[in-house]
């Protein structure tokens, strides 16, 4: 719990990134009826069925991270590469952050209650979350399925897009930066308990100082996902990645796009 206090310190002191041009929003709610703030932006090429991407924010950050090249996420770029692949962008607010801020219930409050032994709010938190990153997934994929269905998320965004992919078979593909280490005994809400369903192709990026995201504790999540395709990189770096973590993005996304052609090819061919 020492580690994810102090990450919520780290992030909390960063600067919160500025919005750019953000898209219009989609009407979803929880399954408690409570509004998910939601942005969408539309991809190039204006393809009827294009593939979907759903980005998850860090700790103490919010869904306009994705909108600014600014750090500690470098957000914009990646969105922009997204758009640029072809992909409908998908961006909402974790609870209590964001446009669902809520003074009585801060993140660092909570993550300061869970190190001293009090988890239970931090646990509702992430699990609610959770729960709104399926219901907006769920809306998405109403009317079909896409050729690609991505969920990407950095540090606590990495944790719930794990949590995500292991109850959501309909997602194909999965970059997580930095996920934080999350104590077993969390279970609910520990990637760790939940490795076992992860098949999704998958990227993983972590750093050798970092803290709060040990190499060693990532290693053991990548090494129990039974994914068939999966890499695991590692940076020279604290939580914070440097921006070139982005150009491993880019190019893991144009390999991935180029196996799935090739097997849908083949199929094709049968």
């Amino acid at each position: 719990m020492t580690r994810l206090l102090s990450l919520c310190l780290l992030l909390l002191s960063a600067s919160v990134a500025r919005a750019a041009d953000p898209g219009p929003s989609l009407d979803v709610r929880g399954a408690d009826g409570e509004r998910i703030p939601t942005l969408v932006l539309e991809p190039e090429g204006g393809a009827t069925n294009p593939p979907v991407a759903l980005l998850l924010h860090g700790l103490t950050r919010r869904k306009e991270d994705w909108l600014s090249a600014e750090g500690p996420t470098h957000g914009g770029v990646l969105k922009d590469t997204l758009l640029r692949a072809g992909y409908r962008v998908y961006l909402l607010d974790a609870r209590l952050h964001g446009e669902r801020a809520n003074p009585e219930a801060r993140p660092g409050k909570l993550a300061k209650l869970a190190h001293q032994g009090e988890p239970a709010r931090y646990v509702k938190m992430i699990s609610d979350t959770l729960r709104d990153a399926h219901a907006v997934l769920t809306t998405v994929l109403a009317k079909g399925q896409p050729p690609r269905v991505l969920v990407a998320g950095y540090s606590m965004g990495a944790q719930v897009a794990l949590l995500l992919a292991a109850h959501e078979p309909r997602v194909t593909q999965l970059v997580t930066m930095v996920p934080p280490h999350i104590d077993p005994s969390m279970e609910e809400i520990a990637p760790s308990r939940h490795m076992a369903k992860v098949q999704q192709d998958w990227l993983l990026l972590t750093a050798n100082q970092d803290d709060f995201a040990p190499v060693a504790d990532s290693r053991a999540l990548f090494e129990a996902a039974p994914s068939r395709r999966k890499l695991h990189k590692t940076f020279d770096s604290g939580h914070a990645l440097p921006r070139e973590y982005l150009e491993e993005v880019r190019r893991w996304l144009e390999e991935d796009r180029r196996e799935s052609g090739s097997k849908r090819d083949k199929a094709s061919a049968r």
